[in-house]
C-alpha cells in the first residue's frame, strides 16, 4: 500500500506518526543516499552511519517537519549536511581510533614518536574502556564490526540478528566511543 504513495504523501504521513510510511520513505532512499555519502567518506559502514542518523533525526522531528521543497531535495541536503559535519567533527578520532584497532597500520607521521607512542597507549587504554562501558549486544556488534572487521550481514548471521539490529548497535556503539573519547578530538 505504502510503495504506491508519493513521497509527499508519505511526509505528510509520517508527520501523523506513522510509522510504515516512515519506514517506505527510508528504504526508498536508503541505498542511493548511502552510496551518496561513500563517494565522500569512503567507508560504508560510516556512509550507513550518517544516514542512518539523518533518518533518526528525521523520525525525532516528524511532527515539526517543515519540507520548503521535495522530499528528495530535502534528504539529500540534510544527509550533505550530517556529511561534512561528520569530516569537521570526527575524521581525527576515527582516523586515531581506527589505527589503535588495527595496530598494524599504524603510522607514525610526526617527528616525535614517542610522543606519538604515549599517545596511542593513553588512546588504546580509552578505547578498551570505553568498549567495556558499552552494553553487552553493542559491545559483541562493535567487536566484531570494528575489531574482527566482519560486514553487517556476517555479523547479523553470527549473532542471529536483523542486519537492522546490527547498524542499530554500531550507531550507538560509535556515538558512545566519539563522547567518551571526546578528549581525544
Amino acid at each position: 500500500m505504502y510503495k504506491e504513495l508519493t513521497d509527499e504523501i508519505l511526509v505528510e504521513l509520517l508527520k501523523q506518526g506513522k510509522e510504515k510510511a516512515f519506514d517506505e520513505l527510508y528504504f526508498r532512499y536508503r541505498d542511493s543516499l548511502v552510496r551518496f555519502v561513500y563517494v565522500r567518506m569512503k567507508s560504508v559502514p560510516i556512509s550507513e552511519e550518517i544516514v542512518q542518523e539523518v533518518f533518526t533525526s528525521i523520525w525525532e522531528r516528524r511532527k515539526t517537519l517543515v519540507i520548503q521543497k521535495t522530499f528528495a531535495a530535502y534528504i539529500y541536503t540534510s544527509v550533505r549536511y550530517m556529511t561534512l559535519d561528520y569530516i569537521k567533527s570526527h575524521t581525527v578520532t576515527d582516523q586515531y581510533i581506527q589505527e589503535v584497532l588495527d595496530k598494524n597500520t599504524v603510522s607514525y607521521t610526526s617527528h616525535n614518536a614517542t610522543e606519538d607512542s604515549i599517545y596511542y597507549e593513553e588512546l588504546q587504554k580509552a578505547v578498551d574502556e570505553a568498549a567495556m562501558l558499552l552494553p553487552k549486544k553493542s559491545k559483541e556488534v562493535f567487536i566484531l564490526s570494528r575489531v574482527k572487521q566482519y560486514t553487517n550481514k556476517e555479523i547479523a548471521d553470527e549473532l542471529n540478528v536483523s542486519i537492522d539490529t546490527v547498524k542499530y548497535h554500531i550507531t550507538y556503539a560509535l556515538k558512545f566511543m566519539r563522547t567518551y573519547l571526546g578528549e581525544f578530538n
